[in-house]
């Protein structure tokens, strides 16, 4: 026969756990707010490095795209354009070429298949632009060769949260250079017979 023992209600009570609610302390919220603060002062300079590197990468593909600039207008017989366009952050060549839709037709500029855009991180502009020290103002421009197969100088300033800097591709030169760098030296014709220098050697 089974017996059901009945306890009274207090003894049921008692052996119940009791929810204690409980917050931080002061120090552990200290403790915590340290330790993120430590967290976050070591990869803070990680972070602004990797930002860094990003932009100067930028700055090293447009001075990579000048160059292709240069070459192609060098070997080409087309005239050549470097395009940029703010609103998608992007710099590009683009090249006077026949119309794939109408080869018969007259040439179109359509962006050139030798080489890569040049995709500007978020936070960098191209900052100001020129060609024979005119100034490009809008938010896209194109600076092309001339149609006899001469070129102008171009200029390029790239300015980012991290780093800056100025490209300068002279019209005498197939290798651009940094401008604000203080290794780069633009070379100046010169003329050697009216500096009496005619039987110096090379």
């Amino acid at each position: 026969m089974n017996r059901t023992v009945q306890r009274p209600a207090t003894e049921d009570a008692s052996r119940e756990p009791r929810l204690i609610r409980r917050g931080f302390s002061l120090l552990e919220v200290v403790v915590v707010s340290i330790l993120l603060a430590i967290i976050s002062v070591m990869a803070l300079p990680r972070f602004l490095a990797v930002a860094k590197q990003r932009e100067e990468k930028a700055i090293a593909e447009v001075e990579d795209l000048l160059r292709m600039f240069a070459f192609r207008n060098g070997i080409g017989s087309q005239q050549i354009g470097l395009h940029y366009d703010e609103g998608r952050g992007e710099v590009s060549l683009w090249i006077l070429d026949l119309n794939p839709k109408d080869p018969e037709g007259p040439r179109v500029w359509q962006q050139d298949r030798l080489s890569n855009v040049v995709e500007l991180p978020e936070a960098m502009v191209v900052d100001g632009a020129s060609a024979d020290d005119i100034e490009m103002r809008d938010e896209m421009w194109t600076i092309t060769s001339n149609p006899d197969g001469s070129r102008p100088r171009i200029a390029v300033s790239l300015k980012g949260r991290e780093t800056s800097g100025v490209v300068v591709l002279e019209n005498y030169s197939n290798v651009p250079l940094r401008a604000d760098s203080d290794a780069a030296l633009v070379r100046q014709p010169i003329d050697l017979d009216r500096e009496g220098r005619a039987l110096d050697p090379w």
